[in-house]
């Protein structure tokens, strides 16, 4: 394959390798080194992939062992995942292959505008800063319950929001 079709097609699908390493490492930073070392290794082998499929499939492979490297080199106490349970998991990854993240991002996006300003504030202390359910719960000076049934409630409303775009197509 060509190398800039290799990193186009990379780049279009971003934002699921990201959440297949974060998925595994929980550390944003992290992944997105993973990302950017699992791009360097396709773009070196480009010439050994002959299809978007076959570099969808390797890059997701490479992912995960970029990802179980990391761990074991920084020799953390825990794996959120286990090897076995990540490993079965590929074909459900494989499978949201098929579905567009470009379009599902786009629609969350959309939904997180439509939220309250305190919803916003709770969802990019959360997801933007990486901040654990107390540590928000400390910057705000709420209680950790309090902010725990919120992040709840806002998981369910993205949840309807995005469905409900991506049927209508908004």
């Amino acid at each position: 394959m060509d190398q800039a079709i290799v990193i186009r097609v990379l780049l279009t699908e971003r934002a699921k390798f990201l959440a297949h390493a974060w998925s595994i490492l929980r550390d944003e930073h992290a992944a997105e080194d993973i990302f950017q070392e699992v791009m360097l290794l396709a773009v070196d082998r480009s010439d050994q992939i002959d299809s978007e499929p076959a570099l969808i499939a390797w890059a997701r492979t490479a992912t995960r062992y970029r990802a179980l490297h990391w761990i074991r080199d920084r020799k953390l106490e825990h794996l959120t995942l286990s090897e076995e349970l990540l490993a079965s998991l590929e074909t459900h990854w494989e499978q949201s292959d098929d579905s567009t993240s470009e379009e599902t991002i786009t629609a969350l996006r959309a939904c997180i505008e439509t939220m309250t300003p305190r919803s916003q504030q709770i969802v990019a202390l959360r997801y933007g800063q990486g901040l654990s359910g107390k540590q928000v719960a400390a910057t705000l000076d709420r209680k950790a319950q309090t902010v725990y049934m919120a992040l709840s409630r806002i998981h369910q409303r993205l949840r309807d929001c995005v469905q409900l775009r991506l049927t209508k197509n908004i």
